[in-house]
């Protein structure tokens, strides 16, 4: 039985195949004209259709991807959704050429050019594809020689652009010597590619770390309960060393939750752990100080940061005892008790520089801004010229004065380069008002929910918490119905929907794609705190019916 059929027949049966179920199957290739997935098309070149790129079109800042759920491609404005004619139809793609390069040459800037085989000028509705026939052959003579889309981008969005290409390229060589049933299939089952390729990308401990990342950003607590249980971290020495391989090598924990939990006091041997596996081999005072909060932000009050900075102090006294002559500028200190009050002084001179007058704008800070001969006799009040010379206070103080100790650290890592097994991920388009929607990457992951902007991969626009929260179909509840027609119309009536006001998402069928998360306890608002004004409820819209099935599902249920 070919793996197509076999999925129809899970399907059929409600069982949703086991993740170990390839989507394609070399000994069961479909033959054409038979319903089953793309032989020629890896699934990793589905996601990365389906995910998109960034670029530059006509001059703006864009994203293009492929929409399966209507088999367009499809290109808009950051975190804004395609219009009418801002769509080609997948069935009429013939190419996708690069070129320039990213070596310098051609200003360093590389060139998507897809070309199509029909005339230009119409525009597509969102919800019809066209679906001809016969699909127009790559060697027709008569196809338009100029681009129908042409895609730019840098050094910086230029690799994913070359991957995006190629993928499409891989796709429609696949149509044209397959037939267009590969497309149908990867429209029906786009979320089983999507599953997949999560599901193959990482080992068994990757996913469980992953799981513990996400579930201590959610609450430390449970995040590091679920570390030890399921990682095997019993001790509070294994526990603070994997938060500093996550927090300085690999990514992804929260910096803020981080200092949360440190700033507890039943976490001082995880902290302890923590901070002796940090390196600060080879780095001064002032480069280790920053490497310390570039890992988590501080919290709590000056009692706390007392605390960081004696075990930061014993931590960095060992690793300078046996390093001391290739640091420069040289220091000769005693003990760490000499460390910490040179790092307290570091801190109060970051302070009066950067913090003070970021807290005070436009107000003139009397003596909250050192000068150089102040910090260094503020500084002799502790330590002697013997453990730490003149030069070395001068070259500090200068570092400090022009480039801020930062404690309020960014994420390390793209969260899609994390090992993270969401949920479920996709488009999602959040409808804010009648005439604003907007479109986000949603990843569901251990109840939150995070929205990516366009502008970054690395840090989400909006996490939302979701345990006080419940999701629904619109069409399932009459009244959840009536809310979102009220969010697309202003005045409240139900009308017609094919009428589409300009800087507005086409919401043709909208009904059948929506769902509505609701908070369930509280009465304060606190669904979306960055993107708008913080509300009880929100309006989503997915990209088809089974999608918006799915995301119901999978928020209803809960973690693991």
């Amino acid at each position: 039985m070919a793996v197509g059929e076999v999925l129809l027949e899970l399907e059929g049966r409600g069982k949703m195949p086991d993740k170990s179920v390839l989507l394609a199957d070399p000994g069961n290739a479909p033959k054409p004209g038979i319903f089953g997935p793309p032989e020629s098309v890896q699934p990793s070149a589905i996601y990365k259709l389906y995910r998109g790129a960034t670029g530059e079109v006509n001059g703006q800042s864009s994203r293009v991807w492929a929409d399966f759920s209507v088999l367009q491609l499809c290109w808009a404005t950051y975190d804004n959704p395609a219009g009418a004619c801002d769509r080609l139809s997948l069935l009429d793609l013939i190419s996708c050429r690069i070129k320039g390069s990213l070596d310098g040459q051609d200003g360093g800037r590389l060139r998507a050019e897809i070309h199509t085989g029909v005339a230009g000028g119409d525009c597509l509705a969102p919800g019809l594809p066209r679906l001809h026939e016969e699909v127009r052959p790559a060697s027709c003579p008569d196809s338009p020689s100029a681009p129908a889309l042409v895609v730019f981008a840098n050094a910086t969005g230029g690799g994913a652009l070359q991957e995006f290409a190629e993928a499409l390229t891989q796709l429609v060589a696949s149509r044209d010597s397959e037939g267009r049933q590969g497309l149908l299939f990867i429209q029906k089952r786009l979320f089983q590619y999507l599953w997949r390729h999560q599901g193959i990308s990482f080992t068994e401990e990757q996913l469980y770390e992953a799981q513990a990342v996400l579930a201590f950003n959610l609450e430390p607590r449970e995040g590091v309960t679920y570390l030890r249980g399921k990682l095997g971290k019993s001790t509070d020495a294994e526990v603070g060393e994997w938060l500093a391989q996550m927090a300085a090598l690999k990514g992804g924990l929260d910096p803020t939750m981080l200092g949360a939990y440190f700033s507890r006091r039943d976490t001082l041997e995880v902290f302890k752990s923590f901070v002796r596996c940090l390196d600060f081999r080879e780095t001064d005072m002032v480069g280790a100080l920053r490497l310390l909060f570039d890992t988590f932000k501080p919290g709590g009050e000056g009692q706390v940061i007392t605390r960081i900075l004696e075990m930061f102090a014993e931590a960095y006294f060992l690793q300078w005892a046996t390093n001391k002559d290739g640091i420069k500028p040289r220091t000769e200190y005693k003990n760490s008790d000499d460390i910490e009050r040179v790092a307290v002084s570091l801190i109060m001179l970051n302070t009066g520089l950067h913090v003070a007058p970021k807290k005070n704008p436009g107000k003139r800070l009397t003596g909250a801004m050192m000068t150089l001969e102040e910090y260094i006799d503020n500084t002799r009040r502790v330590v002697s010229p013997d453990q730490v010379p003149d030069e070395a206070l001068t070259a500090w103080y200068e570092a400090v004065k022009q480039v801020e100790i930062s404690v309020e650290p960014l994420p390390r890592a793209a969260f899609s380069r994390l090992p993270v097994q969401p949920d479920i991920e996709g488009w999602l388009l959040l409808v804010i008002n009648s005439q604003v929607q907007k479109r986000y990457w949603a990843v569901l992951a251990l109840q939150r929910l995070y929205l990516f902007s366009d502008n970054s991969e690395v840090e989400p626009a909006e996490a939302i918490a979701m345990k006080d929260a419940r999701a629904c179909g619109v069409l399932a509840d009459r009244a959840a119905q009536e809310r979102f027609m009220k969010d697309l119309h202003s005045s409240g009536k139900m009308g017609c929907m094919c009428f589409v006001p300009k800087g507005r998402a086409d919401l043709v069928d909208a009904e059948l794609r929506a769902f509505e998360v609701t908070q369930v306890h509280s009465n304060r608002p606190a669904l979306l705190q960055k993107l708008t004004k913080p509300r009880t409820r929100l309006a989503l819209v997915a990209e088809s019916p089974d999608l918006m099935e799915k995301w119901v599902s999978l928020i209803s249920s809960g973690p693991y």
